[in-house]
């Protein structure tokens, strides 16, 4: 096992003008940008860094309210890795399609399989041909975790092994599941069903780190002014629908049967604090998969990723140790 992460590749000193001179360059000249048809043929947009000499593929899944452009220092991470990397915008994210195009703040679907299932025409319709023989990793981040953990449940034998960060086995409420159900469900019935949840504020250009998933300012701030700048970035809401979804998917992520469909090695990384999941669901599910691990990092919330420099640097080098042991 050759490891590569001795050092943070991007750290937070001088982090803003390392990602605009030397990361964004370096990817740019590499990056394929492209549409795929989702399962119900609607278009799903995606980023490819592919290198022939790269010994595996990383397929990233992104977050509620994020994008593929928000892991650009990710992937950059996981090329020095040695591993060629396909990030997906999700549908209702980023340039994917979307229900509200008129509202691109609010994040609205049918149901939480269409994710998994748009995921899996993108394994199936353009990372598989492109990856060829080369063993297939998945890394996914909190509401990515709940659609890598159904897309893992259902079909066992795409991926060699798999990264979940902060996974939404189940979302934090502030009312028990229940009750939420019975909330969006009256909303709903007053046809509200792709409309805004009342409790969310929509895009902040004001907020600050201290209010955010991160533990580093010069993380937040970098990806904070894209998204400032580009509307399709500042998704920020559910709807009605998608909180009803959200709810009862964190079941089936927790149903045991179908957690023993989990064949392949798991790695669920866990914050020190974490304000968008609930840290004790994760735990019951990596007890119920037959090869599972968890790993917990200090001097972080949700965003493991964004966090300070000495907790990324822990977390990169636990995730390539684990992708290459």
């Amino acid at each position: 096992m050759t490891l590569n992460i001795q050092s943070l590749p991007v750290s937070e000193e001088n982090y803003a003008e390392t990602m605009k001179n030397i990361v964004e360059p370096e990817l740019a000249q590499i990056r394929k940008e492209d549409f795929f048809k989702g399962f119900d043929g609607n278009g799903i947009h995606y980023e490819q860094y592919l290198r022939p000499e790269d010994t595996a593929v990383v397929v990233i899944v992104h977050g509620f309210t994020e994008s593929a452009e928000k892991f650009r220092e990710m992937v950059y991470n996981f090329l020095k890795m040695g591993f060629s990397v396909f990030a997906v915008d999700n549908r209702g994210h980023g340039k994917s399609f979307r229900y509200n195009p008129g509202d691109p703040q609010v994040v609205t679907i049918r149901k939480f399989t269409d994710y998994v299932e748009d995921l899996r025409c993108f394994i199936t319709s353009v990372v598989k041909p492109a990856a060829g023989s080369r063993p297939l990793y998945l890394y996914a981040h909190s509401m990515g975790g709940a659609i890598a953990v159904q897309y893992l449940q259902t079909y066992n034998d795409t991926f060699d092994k798999a990264v979940l960060t902060a996974p939404m086995i189940e979302a934090k409420m502030p009312i028990p599941p229940a009750v939420t159900l019975a909330m969006t469900g009256a909303f709903m019935a007053l046809g509200k069903r792709d409309g805004k949840v009342f409790v969310h504020k929509g895009f902040d250009p004001d907020r600050t780190y201290e209010d955010s998933n991160d533990t580093s300012k010069a993380r937040f701030d970098y990806y904070n002014a894209k998204r400032i700048a580009d509307p399709l970035l500042q998704t920020s809401a559910a709807s009605y629908n998608w909180v009803k979804e959200s709810v009862l998917v964190a079941k089936k992520n927790l149903d045991p049967a179908r957690c023993k469909n989990i064949t392949c090695p798991v790695l669920l990384c866990q914050p020190e604090e974490d304000g968008s999941v609930v840290s004790e669901r994760e735990d019951e599910f990596i007890k119920l998969i037959p090869d599972g691990r968890l790993e917990k990092f200090e001097n972080s919330r949700h965003e493991i990723y964004a966090s300070v420099d000495a907790t990324v640097l822990k977390y990169l080098q636990t995730i390539e140790a684990f992708l290459k042991g």
